[in-house]
């Protein structure tokens, strides 16, 4: 009977893919592959494992059967011939069509996002850049260590809950050197720790597989690099440093930095020309909520004659990295933009600078069109060279719905969100925050069917979690638009109950009565939404409100407080936030005449103005 070792290595052999292939498109890491095949693990630990790679390796049920034996589990067929032999059978023409595994990264606060880009929305409360941008801002998944951006909600602050990003990512090249290509076991002692005061990067020594004499100082390579980048930087207080043992798991980096308290642990392996480092960061608050097997980190950078270029790119990557996890985003903006200068050639690095410059620019620059669409751009960029990349697409999607409130014309920047985030939704049908977007999105557009299809997202997302009150908020929104009073508010009072603290929720109330002509009973909530809310963006509801209680001369000084803040944060957006408008109300209330009559409201209701 063959081992598991055996019969696998013959199985890859006949399908001709190589183990960085099949490690990309099953989830299992490539050193693991190698362990087994070389007989170093007899045995797999996990029986899913096998099945994945017996599909992508297009087995017969017999042949999967044997595997799966040879590995110690129970075959699916228990009566089937086991043990064939791959050079006497073909393999089944079915086609696999399963898609690599995705993994799911530690939860840890959300940076990336993190930081916070805006949820842009725009409904009444929307129809002024200040809410709208707010909500633009807060689901952006951002990241002040890499994100993506979200825009659901009203307040640019605010930003949900992502998870980190995988501890691996591109690796640099190598030279030759003394180290020994056989896997060394993992370390179980850190005698390197940061001093008081010190940044201490830990660098482990490469795990080598080739039956080859030739030998990667990649540690030391890295070192030299990222010494020379650091003192370009001007960075006195950090110190580089080669751990005596070889790391071959993330959660042996990870117990590194938790006993060395370094600010980064860099390790990996390489095989016959190839390096694959990984990059180990303590809390990273990253922003890739879905982490696809084939993400950023995972896939090997090839080595090629320019070892020293690669190597400075590898250290710029890791620098900025650093500051994404200190938070200085403008100095890390500024590393990758000379990684990218450097013309790296493999594309997943590549793909990685794009996208980190894509995400930080905002951060650094502000929510202006002009950063949206420099994000736009890098994300393209990302997305040309790894069109699976999810993360990409979604911050792409939601540069757009950004950029699309702060323009004029936004039809174009609408449809292409709808388009970006759709083909999220179709890969990640249960995540919530382009859900939220895209109902933003079709609520904004507000073409023929674009409400139901609003209300359907925000529906959906409700049902995937019942404890958001944007959800609620925004399908609030949608009721108000489609006239549909009761809905809005049972919407709203569970909005509030879930976040009593959410000032928007407030300016609801007071738009939805008052465009509902109950103008006593908006008026409390109106004033409470002027009272929380210190730009200025509410004076609006609360003047159509004022008008209808006859109350002409408040009203027209909350109207023309309103257009001082429109002038004064968006004046190139005059025209779109309705300031000829508010001038001509203005005017008519001056001459004691209401003009939001029942017709006029009407039409502010339903955002066609």
């Amino acid at each position: 009977m063959p081992t598991f070792g055996e019969l696998l290595s013959q199985y890859i052999e006949r399908a001709g893919i190589s183990d960085a292939e099949l490690a990309r498109t099953t989830g299992v890491q490539r050193q693991t592959i190698f362990r087994w095949k070389e007989g170093l693990t007899a045995r797999p630990r996990y029986r899913e494992d096998v099945i994945r790679i017996a599909a992508k390796l297009r087995l017969s049920p017999t042949e999967r059967d044997a595997l799966l034996l040879a590995a110690g589990f129970p075959p699916d067929e228990p009566s089937a011939q086991l043990f064939s032999s791959p050079d006497l059978q073909s393999p089944e023409e079915t086609p696999n069509t399963k898609e690599p595994a995705d993994e799911q990264i530690r939860a840890t606060p959300a940076t990336a996002p993190v930081p916070t880009p805006p949820t842009l929305r725009r409904s009444r409360l929307i129809e002024r850049p200040g809410a709208m941008l707010a909500t633009a801002a807060a689901l952006m998944l951002a990241v002040a260590v890499i994100g993506a951006v979200v825009l659901r909600a009203i307040n640019p602050l605010a930003l949900p809950p992502t998870a980190p990003p995988t501890a691996t990512i591109p690796a640099p090249t190598t030279s030759p050197t003394t180290e020994s290509p056989t896997p060394t076991p993992p370390p179980t002692t850190t005698p390197v720790v940061a001093q008081p005061g010190e940044q201490l990067i830990a660098i482990a020594p490469f795990v080598g597989y080739t039956s080859s004499d030739l030998r990667f100082n990649i540690a030391g390579r890295i070192r030299e690099a990222l010494e020379e980048e650091i003192s370009s930087a001007g960075l006195p207080d950090m110190r580089i440093a080669i751990l005596p043992e070889a790391i071959g798991e993330p959660e042996q980096a990870e117990a590194v930095l938790a006993s060395s308290g370094a600010v980064l642990v860099i390790w990996g392996e390489y095989d016959a020309g190839r390096v694959r480092a990984g990059l180990s960061t303590p809390a990273m608050e990253d922003a890739y909520w879905v982490t696809p097997v084939d993400a950023p980190s995972s896939l090997p950078f090839v080595i090629n004659q320019d070892v020293p270029r690669d190597a400075r790119i590898f250290a710029l990557y890791t620098l900025g990295s650093y500051y994404r996890t200190t938070g200085d985003n403008d100095k890390a903006l500024a590393i990758y933009q000379r990684a990218l200068a450097q013309n790296p050639s493999d594309p997943t690095v590549a793909a990685s600078i794009h996208f980190y410059i894509g995400l930080l620019t905002p951060l650094v620059s502000g929510y202006t069109t002009t950063s949206f669409s420099e994000s736009i751009y890098h994300y393209t960029k990302t997305l040309a060279l790894q069109p699976t990349w999810d993360n990409a697409r979604y911050n792409r999607g939601t540069s757009h719905l950004g950029r699309a409130l702060l323009s004029l014309d936004e039809r174009a920047d609408l449809d292409a969100a709808i388009t970006d985030l759709t083909r999220v939704i179709q890969r990640r049908p249960n995540r919530i925050d382009p859900l939220l977007n895209r109902g933003i999105a079709y609520y904004q557009r507000n073409d023929a069917g674009d409400l139901d299809a609003a209300r359907a997202d925000f529906t959906r997302a409700i049902e995937l979690e019942p404890a958001d009150h944007q959800a609620y908020y925004h399908r609030a929104l949608v009721a108000m638009r489609s006239g549909d009073d009761a809905a809005w508010q049972i919407d709203l009072a569970q909005a509030v109950e879930l976040a009593p603290d959410y000032v928007p929720i407030q300016n609801a109330f007071c738009w939805g009565y008052g465009m509902a002509g109950e103008p006593a009973t908006a008026l409390p909530y109106c004033d409470a939404a002027v009272a929380a809310d210190p730009t200025g963006a509410s004076f609006d509801s609360r003047a159509i409100t004022l008008a209808q209680l006859g109350r002409y001369s408040e009203a027209i000084s909350d109207l023309n407080n309103y257009l001082a803040w429109v002038l004064d944060s968006y004046p190139e957006l005059y025209d779109k936030y309705r300031g000829p408008s508010v001038e001509a109300w203005i005017e008519a209330l001056k001459r004691n005449k209401n003009p939001f009559t029942p017709e006029v409201l009407d039409m502010l209701r339903r955002g066609v103005e």
